[in-house]
């Protein structure tokens, strides 16, 4: 028997269930006093016996453990505490599954907590933590330029070719353009491609390598050069299915062939351009001129040990010597820049930090209640607890055993938590917010899952400390004394277990108030009047290609052709084109008005600009407030007018009437200089720059006057959508069958898109409340319910001495609501020193909002008064003589 292995004695001693409810510090050691004998020559039995008898005595037993201890060496104690952490982690276990209600209700709670944790810090860990997938991202900025009424403006491409040269900040100085939208025709149906025109260095700034072929080289960007393309990894599969072939293929581009000469990795998504051009190609055109800014975007790699401060001052000393050499285009123009991490990521880290403390107090909140569930457990294991006392374990070793089985919880928590935060991913994602950058790389992976562990390990310890302590610190002698009544301590884990509630409540009442404030918000947001009818509205872009519509005049001619083809379709109401749609304007320019008081030179005020064929405020339900609208009469050749919105001439003319008025885009120029058009009317205004902001004002010219290759086709129609896209299609298709339709979409999805980001953070944050709301109820419920139960002897001498059942229920459900008072009380305070955080979030609604505080204050009563009522009604049928004598 001596010379069995220790496993083999160890599994002897546990299938005889070695007195499976003695302290596993005590068992242990008698497990190696029994070892100790029979390896002297006693039978087991007669061990077993001999040990008991001597660690009866527990003087014998102290000093025992002292000679043990003193004769341990450094790894006989490493040992000693492995074996000691698996008997703690094997009675943990054995514990919780002899109160299997006890372990799901409260393994259920932490996943809840833990699993939301989870979910929005996959988000965060993939749009926040994780770097760009770029070389040594830190040293990436984007730049760009300035004026005085427009914090960014894009680049000149002049500008940015000076910029290489003068500025001292950046190991090189890159500029890409992510807004061209081409045609692919001559592969199957024609097709809209999401292009970019790239500088030849742009990659090698990124330290971008390519998954097939080489990518855009400086040589590839000069006037003159092959055309190549590059393509992206979801291009490639998409398009060609993988073609490992695919290098040294064509692709026909607006009717231009390009030689494809790599294909992109996967992890390349800037500005998410599926096919990528030389800029170089492009560049000895108007439209590159150093007075045009057209959608170029700077990329630099800064020095080492050069900072964004420096850059930023190294650029504004540069703009300020472009102002002084080209005053007529540059003067007034600055220029900045910040990192690419906080460029790409833009307003969503605050929404993200918000939406993460909201589910932070989730957890908390799962904390408090877990931990009040413990306590509870732990007052009905006073016997056992003193018993392990009165054997010789210390509190600390109780505090441990306890903490071991509050982990363990945790630990199964957590485990529901990741199959949680899994779904609550993919929910997240067949949302598609479009507010949320970077939204393909979230995903639960290994970093999750570590960060999962790791919080399911932290809320064991916050679930089990407080109640471990208040378990340690109590008498437990009396248990042994009166066979488990009541103990000293009682009362002190009733104010532990109500100081909890509290702290759930107030919580609860932060985070009803957060979702309350931005769902009011959002209400505001969405009954802003966008300045035109959205419904049955359906909308496209065409692109006209430059080499089969090579001027104005053709192009306008088609496009004609088409508004006539689709007024002419059955059900349609009316049709209409603009180069912009009403609520989502990409054109800003500078604009000089005739006869005002002039202004200094770079502050001239910028407006949003649109082309627009004959009838496109008749369509888009837009009202006529003076003079007219633009008319089929404005042609090429007549005098060029255009027609501002109602703030345009409010903020500029007051009461006197614009309609005369010539203005002029761009910088002042004389007035027998080119390029003044006439205001002939007025119109209402149009939520251009995003719901949540006043309009910055629009000018319009008519197409007949301008031209422009890219257009918004407009149809309003009582039809289904997928039949007016269809007839749509049919009628470009009858026009030129290589003309591609694109971005169909609805108006209403355009504005509902505007608010994508509200939206999203106003959903998480309600669903967050949700189950704060139904904790904090559970909490109460359980609270009243105990207190119940250790008052029955209070409550049947009451009845006894003539209490009726009405005095009771105040009895009971005062107690209730004193401690969610107390909650309210505090939740209220932190909310509003609080309101700072949330504030920015906010539309027209104060974090202080008394409608909102006053709504979620009553029905956070409301819940609490529910949640007390049932162990209040159970308390009112309590027979008196048995409550007397501890029976009911």
């Amino acid at each position: 028997m001596a010379d069995a292995p220790r496993w083999r004695r160890y599994l002897r001693f546990w299938r005889a269930d070695l007195d499976a409810d003695l302290d596993d510090e005590f068992r242990f050691h008698l497990e190696a006093e029994i070892e100790r004998l029979v390896a002297q020559g006693m039978t087991p039995d007669a061990a077993r016996a001999e040990a008991r008898r001597r660690f009866g005595d527990l003087d014998y037993y102290r000093q025992y453990c002292r000679d043990a201890d003193s004769r341990r060496t450094g790894r006989e104690r490493r040992s000693e505490n492995f074996a000691l952490l698996w008997q703690d982690l094997r009675y943990a276990v054995r514990s919780l599954s002899r109160q299997p209600t006890f372990t799901v209700v409260a393994a259920l709670t932490l996943a809840l907590g833990i699993g939301a944790n989870t979910a929005i810090f996959s988000v965060v860990n993939s749009v926040l933590l994780t770097p760009l997938p770029y070389r040594e991202p830190g040293r990436l900025v984007m730049v760009w330029e300035s004026m005085k009424d427009r914090a960014i403006i894009m680049v000149s491409y002049p500008d940015y070719l000076d910029w290489r040269q003068r500025a001292r900040s950046f190991e090189d100085l890159a500029i890409y353009n992510g807004y061209e939208q081409l045609a692919l025709t001559g592969r199957g149906d024609p097709e809209r491609v999401r292009g970019g025109l790239a500088s030849g260095n742009l990659f090698s700034v990124l330290g971008v390598t390519p998954a097939l072929g080489r990518l855009i080289t400086p040589d590839d960007d000069r006037a003159g050069a092959a055309r190549i393309a590059v393509i992206s990894d979801g291009f490639w599969r998409r398009r060609f299915a993988g073609d490992s072939g695919i290098v040294g293929q064509s692709l026909l581009l607006d009717d231009v062939s390009y030689t494809i000469v790599g294909v992109l990795p996967p992890a390349m998504r800037l500005a998410n351009r599926e096919v990528w051009i030389p800029i170089g190609l492009f560049t000895d055109t108007p439209r590159f001129d150093r007075s045009n800014h057209p959608g170029l975007i700077g990329i630099g790699r800064l020095k080492p040990g050069v900072t964004v401060e420096q850059m930023r001052v190294d650029l504004s000393a540069v703009a300020k010597q472009l102002g002084a050499d080209y005053p007529e285009t540059n003067a007034g123009v600055g220029a900045g820049g910040s990192h690419i991490m906080e460029v790409v990521v833009g307003d969503v880290r605050r929404a993200l930090l918000i939406l993460s403390g909201a589910v932070g107090l989730v957890l908390l909140i799962a904390c408090a209640n877990v931990a009040n569930l413990v306590l509870s457990r732990s007052a009905a294991r006073e016997r056992e607890f003193a018993l392990r006392i009165a054997i010789g374990a210390g509190r600390g070793h109780l505090i441990r055993q306890l903490l071991t089985e509050s982990i363990v919880l945790a630990l199964a928590g957590g485990l529901l938590a990741v199959f949680i935060a899994w779904g609550g991913v993919k929910a997240l994602l067949s949302l598609q917010p479009g507010s949320i950058p970077r939204l393909a790389e979230i995903r639960v992976d290994g970093t999750v899952l570590l960060y999962a562990l790791g919080v399911s390990v932290l809320t064991g310890v916050l679930c089990g400390l407080l109640p471990a302590w208040q378990t340690a610190r109590t008498e437990h002698t009396a248990a042994l004394k009166d066979g488990g009544g009541s103990v000293s301590g009682g009362r002190a884990r009733v104010r532990t277990r109500t100081t909890l509630t509290v702290a759930e409540v107030a919580l609860a009442l932060v985070l009803l108030a957060g979702a309350g404030l931005l769902l009011r918000s959002f209400g505001k947001l969405t009954r802003v009047d966008p300045g035109v009818d959205p419904e049955n509205l359906v909308a496209a872009l065409i692109d006209l290609p430059a080499s089969r519509y090579p001027s104005d005049t053709v192009r306008r001619q088609a496009y004609d052709d088409l508004i006539t083809r689709l007024r002419a379709l059955p059900g349609v109401q009316q049709a209409a084109a603009s180069t912009d749609l009403p609520v989502n304007t990409s054109w800003q320019s500078a604009v000089t008005f005739e006869g005002l008081p002039p202004v200094e030179v770079g502050s001239e005020p910028m407006l949003n600009g649109a082309i627009v064929a004959p009838g496109y405020f008749e369509a888009m339900s837009m009202r006529l407030i003076r003079g007219r609208a633009i008319a089929a009469s404005d042609i090429e050749g007549s005098l060029p007018v255009t027609v501002i919105s109602q703030s345009v001439a409010k903020r500029f003319f007051g009461d006197k009437d614009p309609l005369g008025t010539r203005l002029r885009q761009g910088r002042r120029a004389g007035a027998n200089e080119p390029g003044w058009w006439t205001i002939v009317g007025v119109v209402s205004d149009t939520r251009t720059d995003g719901l949540e902001l006043l309009p910055r004002g629009t000018f319009y010219y008519p197409l007949a006057q301008t031209g422009a290759r890219s257009m918004w086709i407009m149809v309003r129609s009582l039809s289904p959508v997928e039949e007016v896209t269809r007839s749509m299609r049919q009628a470009v298709s009858a026009i030129d069958p290589a003309v591609p339709l694109a971005n169909v979409t609805t108006l209403r999805s355009v504005i509902e898109e505007s608010v994508s980001q509200p939206r999203f953070s106003m959903l998480m944050l309600s669903i967050f409340a949700a189950v704060a709301l139904a904790l904090a109820a559970g909490g109460i419920y359980g609270v009243i319910s105990y207190n119940v139960s250790q008052r029955l002897n209070e409550i049947g001498v009451r009845m006894a001495l003539g209490a009726t059942r009405g005095d009771v229920l105040r009895l009971v459900i005062g107690h209730a609501m004193r401690m969610t008072a107390a909650g309210l009380l505090i939740g209220i305070g932190i909310t509003l020193g609080a309101g700072r955080v949330i504030a920015n979030q906010l539309f027209e609604v104060k974090p202080s909002d008394p409608m909102v505080l006053g709504g979620v204050t009553l029905f956070l009563a409301l819940i609490a008064l529910a949640a007390s009522a049932l162990p209040a009604l159970r308390a009112t049928r309590i027979a008196p003589t048995a409550a007397v004598r501890g029976n009911a």
